[in-house]
């Protein structure tokens, strides 16, 4: 699936841009300030219904004005016969929304992750690495989301789970039959959840070590799965070694909730020993990996939104991320400052598959 054409209205200074995009690499360069990020953050409405830069509404609709507006025609190229979709998300000032896809309106924004999935990669995609494990299993949990359909209900099942679960252990007057219950189904859910991710782990994983081979020399890099729980004994045994501290603390510390990417370089945490910028390499190919793990189960391709790619990357290391992304044949918007930088890095035969657009304060320019 890729954007075909793009219309953009009142999302924060841009007041109103249509593009027509390549189908591989898209730049999209201009001053701090300029709307280059405002441009993606609208690519990611169009998919999320939401922003990945605030939770208020207001701050993403232009000043002046109630609402703002996404609207694309997508090519499904993976099908026998590739078609055309319509897909357009409206947000008002006052929390209202209309998502619409092939002209129908749909009532969840999960419905628009389905028709588009997209993968971002930003100043804040240093948390997968730098902080703590919910990162991670978010990481995990798109990857699941998108190849298993039965995965949506079974983590809403979990959630309802883990949240009766502590509030039982929170009750004065705790009834164990009543928990034993909620145990049971606990463990079941949990180890559900634990299986699907550990499949998805296990696909992306080698996909993950091919990619970062030829993007950096960052050697001795291991992943490794964590359930939430000691592998060496069943969740139910470790449900009932932690009950006194679950209980004292009123919050269960075991299972799928506690789920865990471990990122280790040469038998150390990888945040000790990595520079900021093979970091950011192992970033691209962890993000890369999910994409083609993606098409690799369900066939079917998602969109990159890179920003501000060159920031912590050499040009060497630039150039290697742009050749891997336009051989893979990836549809992706880079955004930066350096218009020079950004073209010099893209491979000569992927020319004809790449855009340049230049962003002045929330316009195109020519």
């Amino acid at each position: 699936m890729r954007i075909k054409k793009l219309a953009v209205k009142n999302v924060r200074n841009i007041d109103s841009i249509e593009i027509e995009p390549a189908p591989g690499l898209n730049f999209i360069f201009g001053e701090n300030g300029s709307g280059k990020t405002s441009l993606l953050e609208a690519i990611y409405l169009l998919s999320r219904g939401r922003s990945f830069r605030t939770r208020r509404l207001q701050s993403i609709i232009s000043a002046d004005s109630k609402d703002c507006t996404v609207f694309a025609k997508l090519l499904e190229e993976e099908s026998t016969a590739p078609r055309e979709i319509p897909l357009g998300v409206s947000r008002r000032a006052g929390g209202g929304f209309v998502f619409k896809i092939d002209g129908r309106s749909v009532q969840s924004a999960a419905k628009l992750s389905e028709t588009l999935p997209l993968i971002l990669l930003n100043s804040e995609s240093f948390a997968l690495v730098e902080a703590g494990p919910a990162y991670r299993r978010k990481f995990l949990d798109w990857g699941v989301f998108h190849v298993e359909p039965a995965f949506q209900m079974l983590w809403r099942d979990f959630r309802r789970c883990l949240k009766q679960r502590n509030s039982l252990l929170r009750h004065d007057k705790m009834s164990r039959s009543q928990l034993l219950v909620w145990d049971q189904e606990f463990v079941r859910v949990s180890e559900q959840m634990s299986a699907l991710r550990r499949d998805y782990f296990e696909q992306l994983r080698p996909i993950f070590s091919q990619l970062l081979e030829p993007l950096s020399a960052v050697e001795g890099l291991e992943l490794t799965f964590k359930p939430g729980w000691e592998e060496s004994k069943p969740l139910e045994e470790a449900l009932k070694d932690s009950f006194n501290r679950d209980r004292r603390q009123g919050q269960t510390h075991v299972g799928a909730h506690r789920s865990d990417i471990e990122i280790i370089a040469n038998g150390r945490p990888a945040l000790e020993t990595l520079s900021r910028g093979q970091i950011k390499v192992v970033l691209l190919a962890l993000q890369i990996a999910q994409g083609q793990t993606l098409k690799n189960i369900s066939q079917r391709s998602c969109l990159y939104l890179l920003d501000d790619l060159a920031a912590e990357l050499d040009q060497e290391h630039l150039q290697r991320g742009l050749y891997l992304l336009a051989d893979m044949g990836i549809q992706a918007f880079v955004t930066g400052t350096n218009s020079t930088q950004l073209e010099s890095a893209v491979p000569k035969d992927g020319v004809n598959m790449a855009a340049l657009f230049h962003v002045k304060q929330g316009a195109l320019v020519a």
